[in-house]
């Protein structure tokens, strides 16, 4: 449960668009700092349609904002709680903007298991918050995974593969999961087992009846989404396993760098077996700002770990929105929707995942594209005399994050 004050859950408040611009002006000024890398060689682009499919009923739960945008992750109920862990659910159900991405909170307690299970429609990229897992993923040709997720680790699960999570330490395991479509569909082995019959069964592995399955006689159609291990269960081995699956996101170093904050990219030239999906772990200092910008080809969904955020999102017909969020929150962004995130604070640091709905999301800048065009454009779109942009300092390229300060 998030212990945000009510202040890190402010109420969407509404800004001119002269007082918008007016911000952007201020990112570009900042944006001058000499060790500020160029962005352009760390995104990519490729193409990523998803279709939308069935829904489901899920409790309302973003009752403490009127923002679009928000949705408060780790505050909202449960929609399956066990005494061994919980699943909370986000699609487009419960979060309306949401458009070819949802998510999932996971929360496994010592010895919860999430059963094996698959998403008909939807791929999904995991991030490890708290804990120790192990993971087995069982894919085409019968081809088996499995291996180990500590804190900071990504892990990726294509298109219907099955796959399991497994808590193998003495802690809570917590994992923000998204998916590439708003409405995932999910299937487990549980209730698919159930809905077979024992004869099918035991001839699948050629067993005369009376068999197993006529003794294990399961016959619930219904999943068990999270069990307990046995008993006497002693646990696992934590020893890291490699794995095409997974990258220590949180382990390597950022490949951004500048005196506003970092950035690990989590993209497909990092992490090759990603598709449709991407992560980007943010850690702004004190009154970081990330730089105003556009994602042509991706929506971005954005939970925070930790510290606060404060985002502005600009959208078509006019529709501006700045609100403040905090830990266990996330704001949503759709794909091309001019937008910005800073740390209000200017004592703390925060760290945010942002997701993308593709595996190499492109990035357009405010200050490359200011630069971009001439004084003439510039002072016709601004009324302004065009000789006052001859005071702009012209830098083409990306900055992706300012210092605040200085």
């Amino acid at each position: 449960m998030s212990t945000n004050s009510s202040e890190d859950k402010s109420q969407a408040k509404k800004v001119t668009r002269r007082d918008f611009l007016k911000l952007a002006g201020v990112v570009g000024a900042v944006a001058t700092l000499p060790s500020l890398i160029p962005f352009g060689k760390v995104f990519g682009g490729t193409n990523n349609n998803t279709n939308i499919n069935q829904t489901s009923n899920l409790n309302p739960v973003n009752k403490e904002t009127s923002s679009i945008h928000i949705f408060d992750l780790d505050g909202a109920k449960p929609q399956f709680s066990s005494p061994t862990g919980s699943r909370t659910i986000m699609n487009a159900d419960n979060f309306p903007i949401l458009s070819g991405m949802g998510a999932v909170l996971l929360r496994l307690e010592k010895g919860g298991v999430r059963e094996p299970h698959w998403h008909p429609n939807a791929a999904e990229l995991s991030y490890c918050i708290t804990g120790n897992a192990k993971m087995t993923i069982f894919s085409t040709n019968a081809r088996v995974d499995t291996f180990t997720i500590n804190p900071g680790q990504l892990t990726f699960v294509p298109r219907a593969y099955w796959h399991d999570i497994e808590n193998i330490g003495n802690e809570e395991a917590k994992f923000v999961i998204v998916f590439n479509i708003e409405r995932p569909e999910d299937l487990g082995i549980s209730g698919s087992v159930g809905s077979m019959s024992a004869r099918v069964l035991d001839r699948m592995f050629g067993i005369n009846p009376p068999g197993f399955f006529d003794q294990l006689n399961y016959k619930l159609s219904q999943d068990v989404i999270v069990a307990p291990t046995p008993a006497d269960f002693s646990g696992s081995s934590k020893v890291e396993t490699p794995n095409l699956h997974k990258f220590n996101l949180g382990g390597i170093t950022p490949q951004i760098q500048t005196p506003g904050g970092t950035g690990a990219l989590g993209t497909a030239t990092y992490f090759p077996i990603l598709a449709g999906l991407a992560l980007f772990l943010i850690g702004l200092k004190p009154s970081g700002i990330v730089e105003p910008h556009t994602h042509p080809n991706a929506a971005e969904l954005n939970y925070v770990i930790n510290g606060k955020v404060r985002f502005t999102v600009f959208g078509p017909n006019g529709q501006v929105e700045t609100s403040e969020i905090g830990q266990g929150q996330v704001f949503f962004v759709p794909a091309g929707y001019f937008h910005y995130l800073e740390n209000p604070d200017n004592v703390n640091g925060s760290n945010v995942l942002s997701f993308f709905g593709n595996e190499n999301p492109e990035f357009i800048g405010l200050v490359g594209g200011l630069s971009a065009y001439s004084n003439e454009v510039l002072g016709s779109v601004f009324t302004k005399d065009p000789k006052i942009f001859s005071n702009l300092t012209r830098l083409e390229k990306n900055v992706f994050i300012a210092s605040g300060t200085g």
